[in-house]
């Protein structure tokens, strides 16, 4: 059993520094042990502990991950629709989808080449669509 002033000593040593923890980086701002036999540790949400639970948290405290996030990571609140930028690649695809668009428009023998840039850009997307599931799926089994 762990006792407070071991709890204190602990998270005293590590206010202030940020950990990964269940998959979530997190920064351990302050903590209160209260008399109750729980803990709070504020990152800033505050987590409750029992005072036993405390050394399975602190064995649980890993590196922090410093990876962009993709869009898939992005979680959006009230399922509002996300507002983001196009990759450059997806601004380019669609750039180049204009242009077709407008040459074909004026003229018919564009036409053969403007088959053969759909083509690759078909391509192009079930490519993407792949690696969008491959991320959930990924995701999915983190948790």
């Amino acid at each position: 059993m762990i006792t407070t002033q071991e709890i204190t000593d602990r998270l005293n040593s590590l206010v202030g520094k940020t950990f990964n923890y269940k998959g979530k980086n997190i920064t351990i701002e302050k903590f209160k042990v209260l008399s109750t036999g729980n803990t709070v540790v504020f990152t800033p949400n505050p987590m409750n502990f029992l005072n036993n639970e405390i050394p399975d948290f602190l064995d649980n405290l890993f590196e922090p991950t410093h990876k962009e996030a993709t869009e898939a990571q992005i979680l959006v609140p009230n399922k509002e629709l996300a507002v983001f930028d196009p990759t450059k690649e997806n601004a380019v695809i669609k750039s180049a989808l204009m242009d077709t668009l407008k040459k074909v428009s004026e003229s018919a023998e564009y036409l053969p080449q403007a088959k053969a840039i759909c083509d690759v850009v078909g391509v192009m997307v079930d490519v993407q669509k792949n690696e969008i599931l491959m991320l959930g799926m990924i995701n999915k089994y983190k948790k």
